[in-house]
């Protein structure tokens, strides 16, 4: 496979508006050969969408957060074949970047294309490997607001979270922290206006055709990925998975009984009790509030959605050398008995190839 590459910068992303990962700075370094595409609104992704489409391109590096990636992935499947998909890897330009988490990607952005580069120049030259993960999205198909795909789904407890940090003024990770602390510590001590979030919706959710015999949740999740947040990684038995499901919890559990056990439960180590933790391949939601769908609010007073999968993704695997950096491996996040490996057989170098001709 000859790769043809494209960098798409998210400018209104968290750590894009901080530090400026913007077109100029990676084409000051990446082989005249890449395309660069900086976005500054949703009107600019049918264009970018097109210029990937009509050049070809099969690796994508998606330089933005958990959202980005969820609306550049939902614009390419609506109008792309899925052979045609390019091979994904979501930089850290986001606030909380979940999913390049879970990929292991720990440097920032410019730091990652640099060491990338390399690995890809080799791979060209028949020199190494590339390494994907097949994934399918989460499709929602929600019938005030039509169909989507994504990675993370929320509503209940956390989706509320997710309003708060949405109200603060110039987001940071660190604001994520400082409201799940804030949260559970404020519910410790009796603050009654955080016991307000901690309120069960009323819902009605169907798995895989049967009605999960329960009517208030303290909150729900669907996830393509292990791992959410911090240390939360609270699916039961998570490389039981395979590619064909995905995770989902549905909790009416006591909030008290939660946060006492907040360790093993956030761990997937127990299953709380009333609770549903295990994989699906369908699961249909009404109920008396709004979700968040990969850190994007839905603010609906009720929700009516169908989840399923969407169609196959392939992330790259990035090398060790970004990977372990700070001391944590990928291996944590998914299983690597679906990695796939690839090889180009006396390959020219990357820098000599030139797709737009």
């Amino acid at each position: 496979m000859e790769l043809r590459c494209c960098i798409f910068n998210n400018m209104n992303s968290g750590k894009n508006k901080r530090y400026r990962y913007n077109k100029d700075k990676f084409q000051a370094f990446v082989p005249g050969n890449y395309t660069v595409i900086d976005a500054y609104a949703l009107s600019d992704l049918p264009a970018a969408v097109h210029i990937i489409k009509e050049q070809g391109i099969n690796l994508l590096m998606v330089n933005g957060g958990d959202g980005t990636l969820q609306r550049l992935v939902s614009a390419m499947i609506n109008s792309m074949p899925e052979d045609t998909l390019p091979i994904i890897l979501p930089l850290r330009g986001g606030t909380s970047n979940m999913i390049s988490g879970n990929l292991g990607v720990r440097k920032n952005p410019m730091d990652t294309v640099r060491i990338l580069m390399d690995h890809l120049e080799s791979y060209e030259r028949g020199l190494e490997s590339l390494s994907t993960l097949p994934v399918k999205p989460l499709k929602i198909t929600d019938k005030e607001h039509g169909v989507k795909y994504g990675f993370s789904f929320t509503n209940g407890l956390i989706y509320k979270v997710q309003q708060l940090f949405n109200k603060q003024e110039n987001p940071t990770f660190s604001t994520v922290v400082n409201l799940i602390t804030t949260t559970i510590g404020g519910y410790t001590i009796g603050s009654q206006s955080i016991k307000k979030r901690y309120s069960k919706i009323s819902a009605d959710i169907t798995i895989d055709g049967k009605r999960y015999p329960e009517d208030k949740y303290l909150l729900t999740i669907a996830s393509s990925f292990q791992r959410l947040l911090l240390w939360f990684r609270p699916f039961y038995n998570p490389d039981a998975k395979g590619v064909d499901s995905f995770y989902f919890i549905a909790s009416a559990a006591d909030p008290w009984l939660l946060i006492r056990n907040l360790r093993t439960f956030s761990t997937g180590k127990t299953v709380p009790p009333r609770s549903f933790n295990d994989t699906a391949s369908q699961v249909n939601i009404r109920a008396d509030s709004g979700y968040a769908f990969d850190g994007e609010l839905v603010e609906d007073k009720s929700t009516d959605i169908t989840i399923e999968q969407g169609p196959l993704l392939k992330f790259l695997v990035v090398p060790e050398t970004i990977r372990t950096s700070y001391g944590i491996t990928y291996k944590a996040y998914f299983n690597e008995t679906l990695v796939s490996m690839h090889k180009r057989d006396n390959a020219p170098s990357l820098q000599a190839e030139n797709p737009s001709g």
